[in-house]
């Protein structure tokens, strides 16, 4: 069986194949993840060798060979090459670090579309970003990641017994229990780590806005980076697996 399809993609990763060809996965709108093969695009001449590459956003033109089971990128016109990726360091490995979170991902079926979109935005999002916004960019891009994969907590619940914790009522803090479930202080041990009011509120404000109007929304950064982390812990465990470009 063959077919051919022609849909929005984002390349995450390549390698070459020989001398001349190139191996790629992408994510595919759609589709999911693919790991086609562009034959000839590590050839000095051909159009494939600076239009699929990691982190360009556009149109491929993809044949599935059922006999080989085999995927081929045939065509791929980029729409937005992230230029701003590749000219700070803190955006590079952010982008990174983003597409192996994205390559563990399953990226298939009905999620699949709902991905992709998240992806484009965000990477869109983080080419332009000021430093200053990154760790909001981050923690965002990683909230709304858990919302696709279903699993996303309840900032403003004590995730053990299901008490209300609205923020800012003075109180004692919402902590991290060692697994990472956001508990109350009716369930939490002091020496526990303390999830900041503001980092919850931030968190539940940001719940199915769009990335870039999410990172406008102030936090400080301490604050934020405590929801990054808690969130990767999240996804850790989630995947199963530690993430090479976030530490152990």
């Amino acid at each position: 069986m063959t077919r051919q399809t022609k849909a929005p993609a984002l390349v995450l990763k390549m390698n070459p194949v020989g001398e001349n060809h190139r191996g790629l996965t992408m994510l595919v709108s759609g589709e999911g993840l693919l790991r086609p093969l562009a034959y000839g695009a590590q050839g000095k001449r051909n159009a494939l060798r600076a239009a699929a590459v990691p982190f360009n956003r556009g149109v491929a033109d993809l044949y599935y060979d059922g006999a080989r089971d085999r995927w081929r990128l045939v065509a791929f016109d980029p729409e937005d090459t992230h230029d701003g990726l590749r000219d700070d360091l803190d955006r590079f490995y952010t982008a990174a670090g983003w597409a192996e979170i994205l390559l563990n991902s399953h990226g298939a079926g009905g999620e699949s579309a709902e991905l992709f979109r998240l992806a484009a935005a965000a990477y869109s999002t983080l080419a332009g970003a000021d430093r200053s916004d990154l760790t909001r960019l981050r923690a965002a891009f990683l909230w709304a990641f858990l919302g696709i994969e279903g699993i996303r907590p309840d900032p403003l619940s004590c995730g053990r017994c299901g008490a209300a914790l609205p923020p800012g009522l003075g109180g004692a803090a919402a902590r991290l229990r060692p697994d990472g479930i956001l508990v109350g202080p009716e369930c939490a041990e002091a020496s526990w780590p303390e999830m900041p009011d503001g980092a919850r509120r931030w968190l539940a404000s940001i719940t199915d806005r769009e990335l870039d109007a999410a990172t406008r929304i102030g936090l400080a950064e301490s604050a934020a980076a405590t929801a990054e982390a808690w969130l990767l812990d999240i996804l850790r465990d989630l995947l199963g697996r530690s993430l090479r470009s976030f530490g152990p």
